[in-house]
């Protein structure tokens, strides 16, 4: 009896030191702790500011994100004006049928212009100061049908007096205000009829142009056969006429 009494103590003195010690340790099955994250493979660490700004700054409200120039803003713009002698086509409307002219560019320096003009309608006489245009179809010493631009130190309005006196002794005319497109405000003199009233096979406009120092004067002359022809290229010519610095 006493035999089996100690057997029972020596196994639950056992099964108690056995308890104690697995306590005392993690089991296979508890969980390990967790490990640090590390960022996904492809994205970018936050990045620290450079030395002496503030960090990265927001977009202001209302805006997507930061705002760029435009490509090319500070580029100058391109010349777009034509070259000394370059030929080229255009269309221009004569009794109200549209044409096709080939015009070729000119500059002349001296006079302090430079245009274009129809080279199959006008032979090309150029000097220092001054530009004449003479129909191909003309004598060309004694002409009727040409355009000639001149250079002249006067102020616009001191020529447009001196022109209107020497018209107004055989031409009964007008004066006005006109507008080019490449010159801009003009004064347009038109000699159409004869003074008193008498029979005139001409007639003649004359633009004077005013430039930094001096003016230029454009006499168109033409019959009154040819002024709807010839007149209406001489308009055509005039409007691309603009003034350069001498």
């Amino acid at each position: 009896m006493k035999k089996r009494l100690f057997l029972f103590v020596l196994s639950a003195a056992l099964a108690l030191f056995t308890a104690g010690c697995g306590n005392a340790r993690p089991t296979e099955n508890e969980a390990p702790a967790p490990e640090p994250q590390t960022a996904p493979a492809g994205t970018a660490e936050p990045q620290a500011a450079p030395a002496g700004t503030d960090g990265p700054q927001a977009a202001p409200a209302g805006t997507d994100g930061p705002q760029t120039a435009p490509a090319g803003t500070d580029a100058p713009p391109a010349e777009t004006g034509r070259q000394d002698g370059e030929r080229f086509e255009a269309v221009i409307v004569i009794e109200g049928m549209e044409e096709t002219v080939r015009y070729e560019h000119i500059r002349n320096e001296a006079a302090g212009l430079e245009m274009d003009y129809d080279y199959e309608s006008f032979a090309r006489r150029s000097e220092a100061g001054r530009e004449c245009f003479i129909s191909i179809w003309d004598d060309p010493e004694n002409p009727e049908n040409y355009l000639e631009v001149t250079y002249s130190a006067e102020d616009a309005d001191t020529a447009a007096a001196a022109v209107s006196e020497a018209l107004s002794r055989d031409y009964e005319i007008s004066r006005h205000s006109h507008m080019l497109d490449g010159a801009g405000d003009c004064i347009r003199i038109d000699a159409s009829g004869a003074k008193g009233g008498g029979a005139s096979g001409s007639l003649q406009q004359t633009y004077i142009i005013p430039a930094p120092d001096g003016c230029l004067v454009a006499a168109a002359h033409c019959t009154l056969e040819s002024a709807e022809g010839f007149g209406r290229r001489f308009d055509c010519m005039m409007n691309t006429l603009t003034v350069l610095d001498r």
